[in-house]
């Protein structure tokens, strides 16, 4: 049973403004190497769970 579309993506739509964001600060400013790693690293997580969160609610892709 899948949950409500309209939940659905409004979360996706904050995950994805969340990563423009991060992408932005890592495009645009220095930062040292263990801030860069902690940003990318959650960069990543983000990822992954836009990831999670497209496949839940538009099904995977059909070969």
């Amino acid at each position: 049973m899948k949950s409500l579309p309209l939940f659905d993506t409004s979360r996706l739509a904050a995950i994805r403004a969340d990563r423009e964001a991060l992408l932005r600060k890592l495009r645009t400013v220095r930062m040292d190497a263990h801030s860069r790693i902690r940003t990318e690293r959650k960069l990543a997580l983000l990822t992954a769970e836009q990831v999670r969160l497209e496949r839940s609610l538009y099904g995977e892709p059909r070969r």
